[in-house]
């Protein structure tokens, strides 16, 4: 059985989007991919305003922007761990919770592949997405990211890459105001100035900054490309955790997957259909697939049970 098969029968029955699955130009055969994780915690992205705000300035220079070295302290943000609680996200002093136990099991094969460089793009650049808008790609990209934190033999960049409609501050509860675009478009600015350290395990974190018109162009741009090559090779032991746009709902998701080592879908359970979950895959480059991440599923029979909810891994 395949892994959409796989997926369309833990999904269950359930009414398809007027999606047109057969996208012209893009893949059409789905790789046999692993379930990753199962996952039966709350999605935490919200709804945000629906129109960007305007930048008024020149789009960045065509050639490469020259990253320089970090020369500046980065300031390290307490946030509040017990909104992260009421949110389902994981903390340093938490119980053995399900959830941390199910991202556990995720973090161990995204770290192996992590440890096996590859020919293509750096495998230590991760990304997180999903097919639509509210499966939980945001939940899981920070809980991945604070669990891989909490190592201790590695460091964590979570990079809020969904930069129409950033949410992680939000989820953190901070304020921050530049962030990648800025980083993108101004070549004065250093990546020191943007980045904030939080007081998690080694967790810091790069907000998706000021929203722009053209953050296609900026993320397929030889500056980003220079940036990534920057964060990817400064610190071996660091995981770079990008939380995406869902692929089919904004085109910068395709442009930043063509630049990343491996890729982590997240799958609504009893929502997303298979005809959706085909089409998004289609987008991407089937080799840096390295699994589903099966969210907000009950799982009885495949797991263990806490306080009324159901998780587990398979």
């Amino acid at each position: 059985m395949s892994i959409i098969e796989r997926v369309a029968a833990l999904l269950g029955p359930i009414a398809r989007p007027n999606l047109d699955s057969s996208t012209p130009g893009k893949n059409s055969s789905i790789p046999e991919l692993d379930l990753i994780g199962r996952v039966n915690g709350e999605s935490n992205e919200r709804s945000r305003a629906s129109e960007a705000r305007n930048f008024v300035g020149q789009p960045a220079a065509k050639e490469p922007k020259a990253v320089r070295p970090a020369s500046r302290t980065i300031p390290t943000i307490k946030v509040d761990l017990d909104r992260l609680r009421r949110q389902s996200i994981i903390t340093p002093d938490s119980e053995r919770t399900p959830i941390a136990e199910d991202f556990r099991r995720i973090k161990r094969q995204i770290l192996e592949n992590a440890s096996n460089p590859s020919a293509g793009a750096p495998t230590n650049l991760v990304m997180v997405t999903s097919a639509i808008a509210g499966e939980g790609k945001t939940f899981c990209a920070v809980n991945l990211a604070i669990s891989i934190a909490l190592e201790m033999d590695y460091s964590v960049l979570l990079v809020d890459a969904d930069v129409a409609k950033p949410s992680i501050p939000e989820v953190l509860g901070l304020q921050v105001k530049k962030g990648l675009m800025d980083l993108l478009r101004d070549r004065r600015l250093e990546l020191a100035e943007v980045l904030c350290k939080i007081h998690i395990g080694k967790l810091t974190l790069l907000p998706g900054g000021t929203v722009h018109k053209q953050s296609t162009e900026l993320l397929a741009s030889g500056g980003m490309r220079e940036l990534l090559r920057e964060m990817a090779d400064r610190y071996r032991d660091r995981i770079i955790i990008f939380d995406s746009p869902p692929l089919l709902a904004a085109s910068e998701a395709a442009v930043l997957a063509s630049q990343m080592g491996q890729i982590i879908m997240v799958v609504e359970a009893g929502k997303t259909t298979q005809a959706t979950l085909k089409q998004a895959l289609g987008h991407l480059n089937p080799r840096k697939i390295a699994g589903l991440v099966l969210n907000k599923g009950q799982s009885a029979g495949l797991g263990y049970r806490y306080g009324g909810y159901g998780h587990g891994t398979r």
